[in-house]
């Protein structure tokens, strides 16, 4: 079982950085911007392993440091896994910086496992936002990138993202239990049920609509 989940939001964009322990390990997630701060909050944990959500900068920033540091592998959804190493897919060049994260080890696909310690975590492909979007689901949790926030929903209007791609992705989610927990890319963490009550295109009974091209942050 995951033993502790820690967040911080780190950079100009505020993008959660998630550290899962379990079993002595910790899967870092998202590991995104200002990496001194970041590798001083992780401290000497044992990383298993460094899982992205998706390819766009305010993630995946300081995947190098920690790879550096810790000799971690590399893990993001298949259909970004090309993107991480462009800097214009991942939206490094409209800051001016040549930031390239190459050697992922393995591009996940939907249904594989991310298993570090004694857990693991289950993929969904949730292509919309980029096209290897992907979450991260257990009996209690989801990961859920930028493709779902607390209060909002990711954008469809970057490069490659995809309207109806993210429309589909997520009426996925919302066919999942409504007890699980949000952990998003941006802001605080919420509930499935919560969400469903607020958004139409996680298919319950929505107070309010957003638009697939409304984030609610970066």
């Amino acid at each position: 079982m995951i033993r502790s989940i820690r967040s911080v939001p780190f950079g100009d964009y505020r993008a959660n950085c998630y550290a899962l322990m379990s079993g002595g390990q910790t899967l870092v997630v998202d590991p995104g911007a200002e990496p001194g701060l970041l590798l001083d909050w992780l401290g000497d944990v044992s990383v298993a392993a460094i899982v992205l959500t998706h390819c766009h900068s305010d993630h995946i920033g300081v995947v190098n440091e920690v790879v550096a540091a810790t000799g971690a592998p590399v893990w993001c959804g298949r259909q970004d896994v090309a993107a991480l190493a462009d800097p214009h897919l991942s939206g490094f060049d409209e800051v001016g910086l040549d930031y390239r994260v190459t050697g992922v080890g393995r591009g996940l696909k939907d249904g594989d496992m991310v298993e570090w310690g004694d857990h693991g975590l289950r993929v969904l492909e949730v292509p919309g936002h980029t096209p290897g979007s992907i979450c991260l689901v257990d009996d209690d949790i989801i990961v859920t990138g930028d493709t779902l926030f607390a209060q909002g929903i990711g954008r469809s209007d970057f490069i490659r993202g995809n309207g109806t791609d993210l429309e589909r992705s997520l009426a996925r989610i919302g066919s999942l239990p409504s007890g699980l927990e949000i952990l998003p890319g941006h802001g605080a963490r919420s509930t499935l049920g919560v969400e469903k009550e607020r958004d139409r295109f996680l298919g319950g009974n929505p107070r309010s609509g957003h638009t697939a091209t409304g984030e609610a942050t970066a």
